[in-house]
């Protein structure tokens, strides 16, 4: 699924300018115990962006002991992976040369992508030299992945959690529809590479279990 970088990292929550090498932590204060999260916007990998809910307001991993005490909804991994797509480097070489495709150095060579992303990440970032273009390429929500053809459902629903403050996986579930997670055979079963599991998630019967509250 293509997005423009910046305007999915808005609609997700982030005013501030964000580019490769940054980190942040967004804090979502709930009332009652253990129920306070995070979203985390993480590019220091400049090839990719994750955005993640956390459990607790630092961002960090808890503790085991800790995050138990969370809901079930926030003890499972729950991201949106984008990968940033490469022209970004088409751009970069030709605002240093003005002439796509040279790079600047004494033989004329391109230096390598890493080099060219992490000479220029943080110094041209301030002049706007920041990526435009990526695939939302990967979404997982309490463990379990999404099916690409529910990205834009999940997207939304995201977005309206995030303007309002609080943000609920089991909707994020609900807005999915079916999930298909992917699974590792057992040991003695050889895999197929087409192995599937297709979860219909009943939000009256399920929710309840994954917010860790009950019925009365």
């Amino acid at each position: 699924m293509h997005v423009n970088i910046q305007e999915f990292i808005a609609k997700a929550g982030l005013s501030e300018p964000f580019y490769p090498g940054k980190r942040v932590v967004r804090p979502f204060v709930q009332p009652g115990d253990y129920k306070s999260h995070s979203v985390v916007y993480d590019w220091r990998d400049e090839s990719k962006i994750k955005i993640e809910v956390r459990a607790g307001l630092s961002g960090k991993t808890l503790e085991p002991s800790e995050l138990a005490k969370y809901p079930v909804s926030l003890q499972a991994p729950t991201f949106f992976e984008i990968d940033v797509k490469s022209g970004f480097l088409s751009r970069v070489e030709e605002d240093e040369d003005g002439e796509t495709g040279k790079a600047s150095g004494g033989d004329g060579k391109a230096p390598l992508k890493k080099k060219i992303l992490s000479s220029l990440s943080f110094g041209r970032a301030a002049e706007g030299v920041v990526a435009s273009d990526g695939a939302l390429s990967r979404i997982v929500v309490m463990g379990m992945e999404i099916a690409s053809e529910a990205y834009g459902k999940v997207c939304e629903k995201l977005f309206s959690h995030i303007e309002h403050g609080k943000i609920a996986a089991t909707d994020l579930v609900a807005a999915a529809g079916k999930l298909i997670t992917k699974y590792t055979p057992a040991a003695f079963l050889k895999p197929k590479g087409n192995e599937t599991v297709v979860y219909k998630y009943d939000r009256e019967k399920n929710e309840a279990m994954f917010a860790g509250t009950m019925p009365s």
